[in-house]
């Protein structure tokens, strides 16, 4: 998606160059929105939803009259723009985050209250109620749009807190929440992350709350968490994490700010500001944190990044005191290779630059590159006030949109790619990988859909042939890689030393000048090349979405009488994080085209005179086929 919508300026055109454009009106009034998300799959196929009190027509048919209540819809686009179905959540229903797996099946979250129906394509209608607390939901919705299951979570006060004399409880005016602000898929699991008050029990989480000694009453302090269920079924809800202020009651109001995370291959980074004396629960232990205060209003906002896995790790980033009281901290987070991509906004000092403030704005939106072990490598801010809508990683390239524009951001460097284009608002944005990107955009009572393959201009460079993928089992008794095969690339992981992904013997390379291999996503450090019949290997340098191999500049190159020893990838004695992935497009090897060969040589003199191959080795008058002449021009000798 180049410059995120740089090229959508005129976003109700029929036609996006690469891509499609469709819309659909939902809402009587553009402030029925009470939120628009987008969710894009790996075939392609995008997914919105919506709020809707108003009957209106998509595939085909009509969704049900909801008589004047703002309720919720969600449509399905094909991969060409094709409008698919679309199904209905009637009643007090808000969807806050949705994600799609590969193969198209939907997972939506969001929070609901009183009694809501929900109708999938299949007709078949279902009813959840929560008439006590305002309630999460998770969904999951086939790709043909049925409802394949659907859970829900309510929120309970605390019984020994709401049932003591004194001090008492005083709830707050509006009902207690769980809101849900995020959803992932990864591997067999679902992840969510929610702000809550009171206890969720199924969960695990513990309500946390403030008491006035004064005045001899409690009340709630916020907290929030990330959550796991099963893919298969929504069942097997379980804690990953929740932050809270340290110890069931306190006496100020001591909560993260703002929360998200990120997941991949198991392993959650979770990343939150907080004030005040905050812990961290886990599986894998628990962590306390307290950011500096002096009692007279003036604290300490900082940044936690906790690596959540077989073990719990936790980065801090302090920042200066201040006494702003509205605070517009959010957060939102993506994965670049090894590096974990952090937006949201702040105010103040930002903890991760100690020369990047506000100053006078009341708030800027903020991107940060940070190594998973908590090293920062780069941090940008906005020099405006504005606020973060969305952020979303599409492999070289990280899209942030804010209420006052987008902007682009090279992933390695934080080069700024594009300036701010202040003629689109991005309600939501969504991107599978690299391959497929959607955003969409309201204006008055209309939802845009902008959706863009990625891939479709990005053809194979002249005279690239594919070398096919081969894990060589045949060849050697080594571990080979874990191998999932997709459409677009082969994904290998691997887990310990000598593992090898890729293994092709023999290559012929003929009347080519290189070999490169192509990855979809840029690497992680740790994998190795060889080329040769020896046990020489070289290092794919992190972050590289391609590899090449050039002949003519490797003085140990094994290329005999066209033939190249082996290409092999693979792990070899250390210098890497498990699990290991590559992500490979393909393996190609170099024809030289014909137009950069001159005609067969009869008399040469001079520069003319062919003095090597294609591999730099000296030739003499016996020698027949593609040489380089003395000038580097490539000429034909018969």
């Amino acid at each position: 998606m180049v410059a995120f919508v740089a090229t959508m300026s005129a976003f109700a055109q029929e036609e996006v160059d690469g891509g499609w454009e469709k819309q659909f009106t939902p809402v009587e009034e553009a402030d029925d929105f009470n939120a628009v998300r987008v969710a894009q799959a790996g075939d392609g196929s995008v997914y919105v939803a919506s709020s809707y009190n108003q009957v209106f027509t998509f595939a085909g048919k009509a969704l049900p009259d909801t008589d004047g209540m703002i309720s919720s819809a969600i449509v399905k686009y094909n991969a060409d723009g094709e409008e698919q179905w679309a199904v209905s959540m009637v009643g007090n229903i808000t969807v806050t985050a949705m994600a799609a797996d590969e193969d198209g099946t939907l997972y939506a979250t969001g929070s609901f209250l009183d009694k809501v129906s929900y109708t999938g394509t299949d007709a078949a209608s279902a009813t959840i109620k929560s008439f006590g607390a305002v309630s999460a939901f998770v969904a999951k919705v086939s790709k043909d749009g049925k409802f394949e299951a659907m859970k829900t979570f309510e929120p309970a006060g605390n019984l020994e807190i709401v049932l003591s004399e004194f001090p008492f409880y005083l709830p707050d005016e509006d009902p207690i929440d769980i809101t849900p602000n995020n959803i992932q898929v990864d591997g067999d699991k679902v992840y969510v992350s929610a702000t809550y008050k009171g206890d969720v029990e199924e969960i695990g989480w513990k309500g946390a709350y403030a008491v006035n000694y004064d005045f001899g009453m409690y009340f709630d302090n916020a907290s929030a968490g990330v959550f796991s269920l099963n893919k298969s079924d929504l069942s097997g809800a379980a804690n990953v994490a929740y932050v809270q202020a340290t110890g069931t009651i306190s006496e100020t109001q001591n909560y993260p700010e703002a929360l998200n995370f990120v997941v991949d291959n198991g392993t959650a980074y979770v990343g939150f500001f907080g004030f005040g004396n905050l812990t961290i629960t886990t599986p894998a232990g628990s962590k306390d944190f307290t950011f500096a205060s002096d009692g007279e209003g003036m604290n300490e906002h900082g940044f936690v990044l906790a690596t959540v896995g077989s073990a719990l790790t936790t980065k801090v980033f302090n920042a200066e005191k201040h006494d702003k009281i509205a605070k517009p901290y959010k957060v939102q987070m993506g994965l670049a290779g090894d590096n974990v991509i952090i937006g949201g906004t702040f105010y103040g000092q930002l903890p991760f630059g100690a020369d990047i403030k506000t100053g006078d704005l009341a708030s800027a939106a903020f991107v940060t590159s940070v190594k998973k072990d908590g090293n920062v490598n780069w941090a940008k801010a906005t020099d405006v006030e504005c606020k973060a809508v969305v952020m979303v990683v599409t492999g070289e390239e990280i899209h942030a949109a804010t209420d006052k524009g987008t902007m682009t951001f090279d992933t390695e460097t934080g080069e700024v790619d594009a300036d701010e284009h202040d003629d689109i608002v991005v309600a939501d944005a969504a991107a599978w990988e690299d391959e497929y990107a959607t955003i969409v955009v309201t204006d008055d009572n209309t939802v845009y859909v902008i959706s863009k393959n990625m891939n479709e201009d990005d053809p194979l460079e002249e005279g690239l042939v594919e070398i096919p993928q081969s894990q060589g089992f045949e060849y050697d008794d080594f571990k080979r890689a874990t191998l999932v095969k997709g459409d677009k690339y082969n994904t290998y992981t691997v887990t310990e030393d000598l593992q090898i992904a890729i293994k092709m013997m023999d290559v012929d390379v003929k009347d080519c000048d290189y070999v490169v291999v192509k990855f979809a996503e840029p690497v992680a450090a740790g994998w190795k090349l060889a080329f040769w019949s020896n046990q020489d290997l070289t290092d794919i340098p992190e972050g590289a979405k391609e590899y090449k191999y050039v002949f003519a500049d490797d003085p140990k190159c094994g290329v005999t009488d066209g033939v190249l020893p082996q290409i092999c990838m693979m792990t070899f004695f250390g210098g890497f994080t498990a699990p290991l992935e590559a992500k490979v497009v393909g393996i190609y090897k170099h024809m030289i085209a014909a137009d950069d060969i001159d005609a067969p040589v009869t008399e040469t003199v001079d520069d003319d005179y062919p003095v090597s191959n294609l591999l730099g080795q000296p030739i003499d008058d016996s020698y027949k086929g593609i040489a380089v002449t003395k000038s580097g021009k490539k000429v034909y000798i018969q």
